[in-house]
């Protein structure tokens, strides 16, 4: 078998191994070309010492004094406490246990049909041997402003497209290509509303925003 394919191979198992549940699929284009797209959450060492969020992540004020768990996994794998482990975006909060993360629903699924249209204009019969990671990195309701009674909520959603080069390794660095749209905000209330309705309809505009972002990296990520 050839070498860089068991590279691919090992390097899509590993990744994925670690990332939890796995959305993965070979995305075929009429003429010939194959590239497999693998959609998971972003690994720790590729996410700035956080976890990705697996649910909507929700920060109070309240979280500002005990919420650290994010922040702190940094000390646990040797990078030291520093300014930005206090930001409150790494602050770990509360999960929403009704609002899984939506990338491997929604963006995932658009993204793979974007690539195959990709692959039929520009692919020429090329068989790509890396896969290439649409990794979720964050979506959180995280408050403000602290001094505030009655504070707005700022939605964050952050995802990472990266694959190796086509003549790469399991040693080689990755392109990478993070999608962070502004932040939506709002009164909590009106994100809670009928179920958080305003988070999903505010997210699916994001993950728009990135499917525009995608399309515009695809030539760097799949240059053969």
């Amino acid at each position: 078998m050839n070498k860089l394919l068991i590279a691919g191979a090992m390097s899509l198992a590993f990744l994925t191994g670690c990332a939890g549940k796995v959305n993965s699929h070979n995305v075929q284009a009429a003429n010939g070309s194959t590239l497999d797209v693998a959609t998971i959450f972003t690994p720790v060492d590729m996410n700035n010492n956080r976890y990705a969020d697996l649910k909507l992540r929700e920060v109070s004020p309240a979280h500002s004094g005990s919420g650290m768990g994010l922040a702190i996994l940094s000390v646990a794998l040797g990078g030291g406490i520093n300014t930005s482990s206090f930001d409150k975006d790494n602050y770990k909060g509360s999960s929403v246990d009704s609002m899984p993360e939506p990338t491997s629903r929604y963006l995932g699924p658009k993204a793979e049909s974007q690539i195959k249209t990709w692959l039929e204009k520009n692919g020429n019969g090329y068989a790509y041997k890396q896969p290439l990671f649409i990794a979720a990195a964050q979506w959180s309701l995280v408050y403000t402003d602290m001094s505030a009674s009655n504070s707005n909520y700022d939605l964050t959603y952050r995802v990472k497209f990266y694959k190796r080069p086509e003549g790469g390794n399991m040693l080689s660095a990755y392109v990478v290509s993070e999608c962070s749209p502004a932040r939506a905000t709002a009164p909590l209330s009106d994100w809670k509303a009928n179920n958080y309705a305003k988070v999903a309809q505010e997210t699916q505009k994001m993950m728009d925003a990135c499917l525009l972002e995608l399309e515009n990296q695809l030539p760097r990520l799949l240059k053969q």
